[in-house]
């Protein structure tokens, strides 16, 4: 099989059907060959449901469910039944491009060295001060660029199955910043690389951060992300120096989404 893709379900009876079609569009520009597997995380609106009814029409969507466990859990779930040679995920309430899968696979077979692969999510372009230059578009990323900026995330990323038979998976008990964890551990032991690309949208059209679900828990998010930083310097063999500076660069970081958020609603306020 090409490739398999991994979609973790949390109550998304209102985009689950948009997120899904997304991507079989844009799988079936280039093949048949490929799986969709939906993990439903312990949904409690109609999201099991319509997924059943999704897959009663599609042979190739696999549906797991299992208790409320978060997206961690479930994508490592879903790692464990992927059979492709090609791994993918997608949010549940995001949307792939049409061209998400032709643009990512072009680069792999392009550079066949490359085990893992992100483009971007919801931006044209974003800025790639921290990151190699190997083409044009194309850069090589490192432990270090991941943990001042993290150029990954699932619902634009795709890696080699080798990646996840070498052992790394999701940490499950994290609630925030898992993706980052994940990521970290690819670009330490792997060779990740970076499409300065878009390839993945909200379908919601959701601010990054400072909005609601995950990602808007700017504090338990900032304190995960600190957490990967200490793990690096545990397990990754980063230096002293560099792991100071990187704290502090999170941090600052970390105030900076603040008073977005501080702004964006005043701005919300004024104009309500």
């Amino acid at each position: 099989m090409l490739v398999s893709v991994i979609i973790p379900v949390y109550n998304s009876e209102n985009t689950i059907h948009r997120c899904i079609e997304s991507v079989v569009i844009s799988l079936e520009r280039v093949t048949k060959d490929y799986e969709i597997i939906c993990v439903d995380d312990g949904s409690t609106d109609n999201s099991l449901r319509l997924l059943n009814e999704i897959a009663s029409n599609n042979p190739k969507i696999v549906v797991v469910h299992q208790d409320n466990a978060g997206a961690a859990t479930a994508r490592n779930k879903g790692l464990e039944l992927a059979k492709g040679e090609y791994i993918a995920f997608n949010d549940s309430d995001d949307e792939w491009l049409e061209n998400h899968f032709e643009v990512l696979l072009e680069v792999f077979k392009k550079y066949p060295e490359i085990d893992c692969l992100s483009g971007n999510h919801e931006i044209e372009k974003q800025k790639t001060q921290f990151l190699t230059p190997i083409d044009e578009n194309l850069f090589k990323t490192s432990l270090k660029s991941q943990l001042l900026k993290n150029y990954f995330s699932p619902q634009n990323s795709m890696l080699k199955h080798t990646v996840w038979e070498s052992g790394i998976k999701f940490s499950s008990g994290m609630r925030y910043a898992e993706e980052g964890f994940f990521f970290n551990w690819i670009t330490k032991e792997h060779n990740a690389c970076f499409i300065n690309q878009k390839v993945s949208q909200s379908i919601l059209h959701k601010q990054r951060f400072g909005e609601s679900g995950l990602s808007g828990n700017l504090k338990a998010m900032e304190q995960g992300e600190l957490f990967n930083i200490h793990y690096a310097y545990k397990n990754f063999g980063i230096s002293w120096h560099f792991y100071i500076f990187a704290k502090c660069f999170s941090l600052a970081k970390y105030i900076r989404r603040i008073l977005i958020v501080k702004i964006r609603n005043i701005k919300g306020n004024t104009n309500a």
